[in-house]
């Protein structure tokens, strides 16, 4: 990969982790230049403005959800699998990268991107949403449900997935690390349950 590349992409990681710990108007351009090596300059060379900085970090967030969930729905698998598949996908990679239940978590309470003032605009992870909710509306339980149903649904299911991961260190230090371990393996097992009771 070329160094120019190499220095995006560790920008995109870092602004990531700083927006997942500290949220839009807590991450600091000089910050997030800093922990990469390069000059803030050198950062606005890339993406401009913290606006489109935050805007790069929601595109990759949502590729990299729309492939978990387009590689679930590769199978052929009924739609409840599927989404077992992609729940499992979502617990693994919050295992592999900490920072991204959190992001996740954020980006979904947020009203619309940090710095757009456009109402029309889509939302943060609209083409990761509809396909979720489509994927829940193939489902024998919400073939019939209507878009709020089924959207009300993945929400529960992200937040029920996300929660946990994004909470963990905040867990070790009030209840300690010993409670956090044993949450570690009973919380894969609990999502599994939402799915099932949900779906």
């Amino acid at each position: 990969m070329p160094a120019v590349a190499q220095t995006r992409t560790r920008l995109l990681q870092v602004a990531s982790i700083r927006l997942a710990e500290r949220g839009y108007h807590g991450t600091s351009l000089a910050a997030v230049a800093e922990d990469v090596g390069v000059s803030k300059q050198a950062l606005l060379h890339y993406f401009g403005s913290k606006a489109l900085l935050y805007c790069a970090v929601l595109d990759q967030l949502g590729q990299d959800l729309l492939q978990m969930l387009f590689s679930a729905m590769q199978d052929g698998q009924p739609a409840e699998q599927q989404l077992d598949s992609f729940f499992a996908a979502l617990t693994a990679r919050a295992v592999q990268d900490p920072w991204l239940p959190s992001l996740l978590l954020r980006v979904l309470i947020e009203e619309r991107a940090a710095g757009s003032g456009d109402a029309a605009e889509p939302l943060p992870l609209q083409d990761f949403l509809e396909p979720l909710i489509a994927v829940i509306q193939a489902t024998e339980r919400f073939k019939a449900s209507s878009f709020a149903q089924a959207l009300a649904t993945a929400l529960q299911l992200l937040g029920g997935a996300c929660l946990f991961p994004a909470a963990q260190a905040g867990l070790a230090h009030r209840f300690g690390p010993e409670v956090v371990d044993q949450l570690c393996d009973i919380s894969p097992v609990q999502i599994q349950a939402l799915l099932a009771a949900r779906l």
